[in-house]
This record gives C-alpha cells, sequence and structure tokens, in this order.
C-alpha cells in the first residue's frame, strides 16, 4: 500500500518538474487509480428455480469472478489554450464459471480480458450560471480471449468517435446536465457501440455507420445532517445509430435508438474516523427501439468503506477501499420471436465487491 500511494506522488512529481524544466505550462490536474474483485452467484442449484432466490457464495452457485482495474487523470493544457485533456483506462478480466457436480469444483467455461478507453480533449466555457464543456473524445472497446481461452483470439472491437457540448447548471443544490454530441462508429465481433446488432450480425462481421447522443441527467442531496446524508441521480440516454448493412438473416439493418434510463438513491451513514456505511437502490431500464422488447434491472446495495484524505507536498491524496455486497439484483428480460410470440425470464444475482480507489489532487 505505502509503495503505491508514492508511486503515484512521485510520478505526478516528476511529470510536473518535467514540464516545468522544459518550459512547457501544461499541468497535471489529478489522477486517480481503483481496483476491484467481483464474485458474482445465482440460485443454480434447483432444477427448476429459473435461477431464482439468494444464492449464497457456495462454488455451485458461482456465475462468474472478475478483476477489474482502472486508471485515469486530467491535463491542463496552457499552451493549447488552455484545453483539457481527459482520460480513462479500464481493463476487465473476468471468468465465467460452471459447477462440475461429479468433480465437485468450479470449472472456468470461458475467459475473456477487455479493454475500455476513453480519452477525450475538452474546452469548459462558463456564461453566467451555465458550465459547458466542448468535447472532442474517442472510445474504444475490445475483447479477446483470455488464459486457457486465448485460442479464442480477438473477440470485438468498437470505435466511437464523438464530439458536441456538455451543459450543467445547478439550482437549489441540485444539478442538471444536458449532453448532446455527434458520434461516428465502427464495430465489429460482439461489440455493438449502442447499436441494437452486434458486429457479428452482419453479414460481413463488421459494420460502420455515424449517430448522436442526447444524454440527460440530474442528481442532488435530499438531505445532509447528523444522521448522514442521502442523494438522489436519474440518467436518461437516447444514443441513435445508423449503420446500413446486411444482417446474417438477409435482411438490412436499419437505425436504431438505445434508451438506458436509470433512477436510483444512495445513503451514506454519518463517518467515524473515517470509517462509513452505505445503502444503495437503483433501477434501470434499457431498450433498443429497432428490436422488440426490453430489460429491466432492479438492485439494492449494502456496504461499507473507509475514507482519509493526506496532505503531500504535491496535493491531497484520497485513499478509499470499499466492501460492497449487492443482496438484490433482479434482472428482467422480454424478447419476441420472429412470429411475435414473448418471451419473460428473470434471473436473481448476488455480488460481492471488494475494491480500492486512489485519487490525488495536485495543487
Amino acid at each position: 500500500m505505502k509503495k503505491l500511494l508514492g508511486l503515484l506522488a512521485l510520478t505526478a512529481s516528476v511529470s510536473n518538474l518535467a514540464l516545468a524544466e522544459s518550459g512547457e505550462q501544461d499541468t497535471l490536474k489529478n489522477i486517480y487509480f481503483s481496483t476491484e474483485f467481483r464474485h458474482t452467484a445465482t440460485d443454480k442449484s434447483r432444477e427448476k428455480s429459473n435461477e431464482l432466490g439468494l444464492a449464497g457464495f457456495r462454488k455451485a452457485n458461482t456465475v462468474a469472478v472478475k478483476w477489474r482495474n482502472i486508471v485515469g487523470g486530467d491535463l491542463n493544457l496552457s499552451d493549447e489554450g488552455n484545453l483539457g485533456l481527459r482520460f480513462n483506462f479500464q481493463n476487465d478480466q473476468e471468468a465465467e464459471k460452471k459447477y462440475n457436480a461429479v468433480e465437485h469444483k468450479n470449472e472456468k467455461s470461458n475467459q475473456t480480458q477487455t479493454w475500455e478507453n476513453d480519452i477525450a480533449l475538452y474546452k469548459d466555457i462558463t456564461i453566467g450560471a451555465l458550465d459547458t464543456k466542448w468535447d472532442l473524445g474517442w472510445l474504444y472497446k475490445s475483447t479477446h480471449g483470455a488464459g486457457n481461452y486465448k485460442a479464442q483470439g480477438h473477440l470485438g472491437t468498437s470505435n466511437e468517435i464523438y464530439t458536441g457540448p456538455t451543459f450543467t447548471f445547478k439550482v437549489f443544490n441540485q444539478s442538471i446536465q444536458t449532453k448532446a454530441q455527434l458520434v461516428y462508429f465502427d464495430q465489429s465481433g460482439n461489440k455493438s457501440a449502442d447499436n441494437a446488432w452486434e458486429g457479428k450480425d452482419f453479414a460481413r462481421g463488421k459494420v460502420s455507420g455515424w449517430g448522436f447522443n442526447l444524454d440527460l441527467a440530474n442528481d442532488g442531496t435530499i438531505f445532509e445532517n447528523r444522521a448522514g446524508n442521502l442523494g438522489y441521480y436519474v440518467g436518461l440516454k437516447h444514443h441513435f445509430r445508423d449503420a446500413k448493412g446486411k444482417l446474417t438473416t438477409g435482411k438490412e439493418a436499419g437505425s436504431s435508438v438505445y434508451l438506458d434510463y436509470v433512477a436510483g438513491a444512495t445513503y451514506n451513514t454519518p463517518s467515524f474516523a473515517g470509517l462509513y456505511g452505505l445503502i444503495n437502490t437503483e433501477n434501470e431500464w434499457e431498450k433498443h427501439t429497432a428490436v422488440h422488447g426490453y430489460k429491466n434491472t432492479f438492485g439494492v446495495w449494502t456496504g461499507f468503506g473507509y475514507k482519509k484524505d493526506i496532505d503531500l507536498p504535491v496535493g491531497t491524496l484520497n485513499v478509499n477501499p470499499v466492501l460492497k455486497y449487492k443482496i438484490v439484483d433482479k434482472q428482467t428480460e422480454v424478447k419476441y420471436n420472429n412470429v411475435g410470440e414473448s418471451t419473460k425470464k428473470t434471473k436473481e444475482v448476488n455480488e460481492l465487491r471488494v475494491g480500492l480507489n486512489v485519487a490525488l489532487d495536485l495543487k
């Protein structure tokens, strides 16, 4: 732990010193790192359970384990017109599990490694009470087989080039945000770039097109006092995608809008010597307008964490280990077949997450 904190501080110091000595005025504003282990389980012990009910983290109920690592930060490019450079690199290593009832052990049924990188130049403009951020960015996603499944090779890649403004203003301690972006995208394999179809659903195994994003968000504090604090958030995403091409079914793909509506609330207990508890509840509804059906996920998280701010010569270091347990995660999916018949399946999972977040805000 001490080595990690020292490495972050040393990296920031050397970066700023090198920039200063070279005569450049570009500065690193902040840098962050997080690592998290996830264990997901569902009830698979009964033949007709439909994977419903509390699972318990027994071997027979394990669905998957995932290790997620994220590194990101923000640069101020003073010599380039005070532009900002935002970056976020995310790596997921996931192993799906299947229980061998004969040998009484879990076996990996699939293993993948996924990169999701988001890099953007931006410009902040303030007009009265309205904060505007103009972005020009690139979102990259790629998945490969890993471990014993490296032979699967490349499984899919997507690229999204986006540009447009984000408007933010606050009223009565509530934040309201609107994001509008033009998007060029391409996709292959198992990636969709928010299109209704994955790349492998097209006859060529890949496709490209254009679209736009219109995202609305609202969050705020309901109360904050000696009893803790309660906040809420709402997100409404509308991602239009148009990629012309023939599907493997022989039909031509049309345009579609991906809808992703999220609403949730989080309660944090009062902090005692840096320790705190939390409860979060959230509902997410997803749909592609070009495809009949939808998916709805309702979840409840509990957990606790520890926060500590450490003053360093270069800035303030925040350390935040967190343990969370998802006691409710009910996933309902409705699909329609070619003759219009619908099927509805509900699945319940539990998830345990153990993670560490470290952030350094530079002076």
